[in-house]
């Protein structure tokens, strides 16, 4: 039997979702949903699916839902399935609060529910490679760096971009942090567009991140220096080099060939398992948790620097 998924939110990010859903053999799209009802209506013809002008008349049939709104209403509508009994995808960022990230990860807990949030950066192959040698980095430097798209105008650049390498370090290092410092700026909106951190976790190893919308140029980047090798990941490419140093001042380069990338299609293939029983996600709902919360105490550092609120 095919599994039921409801997509709830047809922007960006939600019409790649229906295109991988409506591609896989075992799932099957009971109802998408969006509050522009000629766009709904416009990809329900496309694909052949039910349409809806309000998200819950798509999930009485719904087994799970792939929730890729607005960041600011993904802790209704999540909760709102997690009462039904619906399994839930979660677009990044988990919620705009991490006190509804924890009302949501407790609710699935209690509901033996999946609850898996749309980091997808876990699943690119350079990541998993990466995970499979680090030991213990000694300093991580990110670099997430892209022209204003126009897009998560909702949220400042650090729930937009720099989440996704909040999440990376913190899997990386899988240390408590012990300080945060962080500055950001303005451009394009009213929030901060360009924003730095600095991330000191309990066992030494330093984080430097950097996010930007208003770039001329891409840049996924990530560097991680241990103490006698550094590896170096292009995350557009999905590509990894790793650099051994040796006595007399030698090195030895290894470079990984890039693996082919679908980060989005895989994250969905791994809710679709969860939900059948067959594996765990790699992103859960706690991972989204922690995120959000180095995120939020990052914004806190901004805001005060500044002498506002973020929130």
């Amino acid at each position: 039997m095919p599994v039921n998924v409801a997509l709830i939110g047809l922007g960006h990010m939600g019409r790649i979702h229906l295109g991988k859903l409506c591609s896989f053999e075992d799932v099957r799209v009971c109802g998408i949903a969006d509050v522009d009802d000629v766009l709904a209506r416009e990809y329900a013809e496309k694909y052949t699916v039910p349409s809806f002008s309000r998200y819950s008349d798509a999930l009485p049939d719904a087994a799970c839902a792939v929730i890729a709104t607005p960041t600011q209403s993904h802790y209704a509508i999540a909760k709102d399935c997690l009462e039904r009994g619906v399994h839930v995808f979660l677009e990044k960022p988990i919620t705009v609060l991490p006190e509804e990230a924890q009302e949501l990860v407790d609710m699935a807990a209690a509901g033996g529910l999946v609850l898996q949030v749309g980091h997808l950066e876990r699943l690119n192959p350079a990541i998993r490679q990466a995970l499979s040698l680090v030991r213990r980095p000694r300093f991580i430097e990110a670099r997430r760096i892209g022209p204003f798209t126009g897009r998560s105008t909702d949220v400042d650049v650090v729930l937009d971009l720099m989440i996704h390498d909040i999440d990376l370090v913190l899997s990386l290092v899988g240390e408590e942090v012990r300080d945060v410092e962080a500055q950001g700026v303005p451009f394009f909106t009213n929030l901060p567009d360009v924003a730095s951190a600095r991330i000191e976790f309990n066992g030494g190893c330093v984080a430097s991140i950097t996010a930007s919308r208003v770039s001329t140029f891409r840049e996924r980047s990530l560097t991680i220096y241990e103490e006698d090798r550094y590896l170096f990941l292009d995350l557009m490419q999905g590509k990894l080099a790793s650099i051994v140093r040796k006595e007399g001042g030698q090195a030895d380069t290894t470079e990984y060939a890039a693996a082919q990338m679908d980060p989005v299609r895989d994250e969905l293939l791994e809710f679709v398992r969860a939900v059948e029983g067959r594996s765990a996600p790699s992103v859960s709902g706690s991972d989204g948790l922690k995120a959000l919360e180095l995120a939020s105490r990052i914004q806190d550092r901004i805001a005060g620097r500044q002498g506002t609120s973020h929130r």
